[in-house]
């Protein structure tokens, strides 16, 4: 009898572990065909030919910073050099401004990331309100905006940053934010006066930008 009883319990045991092997079994399966169905699925969309449309726009997002929707930097800055090329074989001045939000670190602290990218976009909409069809803005150099100004003088681009000083210091950054105000470091350079090159503008007006806020912020320096 004993004997018997102890076929059935390892027969049971064998049931069992049976059973189990083929769940491991039948899972591993299930997992590998998720996989390849989900691969099959990326490729077919890889595959699948884009429209003229869904291509133009990802060309354009491509370009754009995310955050304010103006051109990247690394687009702001071929944009730079491309006009400073214009401007040398046709003889013409350019300008370029620079500005940074005052105390932007105390913000981010204070408020979030949230606040401090609403902020940036508030900015980048008064910059394109005040400035020609023609002017290029930009991201210039981590947290700052810039925007180039073919065929200016520096005494036009100052008189276009002082505009955009103002508004910046009296609009609200939106609707959800209207007790927020901020003030701007704004530097402004031209070519050839301050630099012959796009490296060397754009330094030269980062400088300026740094010097304004330096001396209190919420200023314009132009050298």
């Amino acid at each position: 009898m004993s004997g018997k009883k102890f076929d059935v319990d390892e027969g049971w045991a064998f049931a069992r572990e049976n059973k189990f092997n083929r769940m491991v079994i039948e899972t591993r399966f299930d997992r590998q065909k998720f996989k390849e169905t989900q691969h099959k699925e990326i490729v077919d969309r890889e595959r699948k030919p884009l429209s003229d449309d869904e291509l133009e726009e990802m060309e354009r997002a491509s370009l754009r910073d995310p955050v304010t929707a103006l051109f990247n930097q690394r687009t702001f800055l071929r944009k730079l050099e491309y006009e400073l090329r214009r401007a040398k074989r046709y003889k013409r001045p350019l300008s370029l401004m620079v500005l940074s939000v005052d105390n932007m670190s105390s913000l981010k602290r204070q408020y979030g990331q949230m606040i401090a990218d609403d902020v940036m976009k508030a900015a980048a909409r008064i910059v394109e309100h005040c400035v020609r069809d023609v002017d290029i803005s930009g991201r210039a150099e981590g947290m700052r905006i810039g925007c180039i100004f073919p065929e200016t003088y520096s005494s036009r681009a100052m008189i276009v940053a002082e505009r955009v000083r103002e508004r910046i210091r009296t609009e609200p950054v939106n609707n959800e934010l209207r007790h927020l105000r901020v003030t701007i470091s704004v530097g402004v350079v031209s070519f050839p006066t301050h630099a012959r090159d796009e490296i060397e503008l754009m330094n030269k007006a980062l400088e300026f930008a740094s010097v304004s806020e330096v001396q209190g912020g919420d200023r314009v320096h132009n050298g």
